[in-house]
């Protein structure tokens, strides 16, 4: 009979089992995934601009919700107008977007003014505009005629856009729009 240090010797020093992949299993995984990528990838890409199109589309929801609100609670006159730097109302949607309580109700942004909320403008969707303002009254109504906005992705590739319509009563609903072949984001809503 062995002493017992020599068998915990012997399995100090018998080596251990390697085990890993061979070159062949490994080229073959590496075939597969390069094939499933090359397919994923144009989802990939379709998902992101899509994603940013929501992300845009829901900020403005919420800052139109937002005006309506302050309208209500405050009983001011609100309107939210295209803007670059938030000083002042442009005509061009795409540029950004201000909210201001309208002291004067001249749909200008001036002096005893105050600001809700700015939206810069993004470089991932675009927003276009039938009106050149909407202006909500203290009960929460537009004053003025009723409207929609369109959130396009930028450079005007083909893709979902989302239109938010702006009924008379204030209230915001979107309506989604997928791609259709040989038209840009604004082709795809009539006014």
């Amino acid at each position: 009979m062995k002493p017992s240090h020599y068998i915990q010797q012997q399995k100090i020093l018998s080596p251990p089992n390697i085990t890993g992949f061979s070159l062949l299993e490994l080229m073959v995984v590496i075939s597969i995934t390069m094939i499933i990528i090359t397919f994923a990838a144009p989802s990939f890409g379709s998902l992101v601009s899509r994603s940013q199109i929501e992300s845009k589309a829901n900020t403005v929801f919420d800052i139109f919700q937002l005006a309506r609100g302050t309208a209500i609670s405050q009983g001011e006159f609100i309107t939210l107008c295209p803007s670059t730097d938030g000083q002042q109302c442009l005509q061009q949607w795409q540029l950004g977007l201000m909210a201001f309580i309208d002291n004067n109700h001249d749909r200008k942004f001036s002096g005893n003014d105050k600001i809700i909320t700015f939206l810069p403008s993004t470089s991932s969707a675009t927003l276009h505009g039938n009106q050149p303002y909407f202006t909500y009254n203290p009960l929460g109504a537009l004053k003025g005629r009723m409207g929609s906005l369109i959130t396009c992705p930028a450079g005007e590739k083909e893709s979902t856009s989302i239109r938010l319509l702006v009924s008379q009563m204030g209230r915001v609903r979107t309506q989604e729009k997928h791609k259709q072949t040989h038209s840009t984001c604004k082709d795809h809503f009539k006014y």
